[in-house]
């Protein structure tokens, strides 16, 4: 399962496919680096089931913030939803609100580097 985001800050329509299992974080290993001080080495996870997708919080200095509530454990996405991961948000899209992910898709299956 994947998810779209829009990112809302600091890069302001920038789209992301966001497949399960890709770390997100600022060290140089994670499947999507941010350039974002508060944001933790290895921050968050992507996952995802036959039931939907989920992101879990990395025990990350900041924490991970879903709709404006501190998250832990695996919270469930849904289109609309408002990520933050430090100072940067992400907007949870749907398939058919993504209009330029198919070329611009920056994640990479776990394992891979892209």
């Amino acid at each position: 399962m994947s998810i779209f985001v829009r990112e809302m800050h600091p890069l302001r329509g920038r789209e992301r496919l966001l497949d399960s299992g890709v770390i997100i974080g600022r060290a140089r290993d994670c499947d999507v680096r941010l350039d974002d001080p508060l944001v933790s080495r290895r921050h968050a996870r992507v996952l995802g089931s036959e039931i939907g997708t989920g992101i879990e919080d990395l025990d990350s200095s900041n924490g991970l913030y879903v709709n404006g509530g501190r998250r832990r454990g695996i919270t469930p996405l849904h289109p609309g939803d408002v990520i933050q991961l430090g100072g940067t948000l992400w907007m949870v899209l749907t398939a058919e609100e993504s209009i330029s992910c198919g070329a611009r898709a920056i994640s990479h299956p776990p394992g891979t580097r892209g």
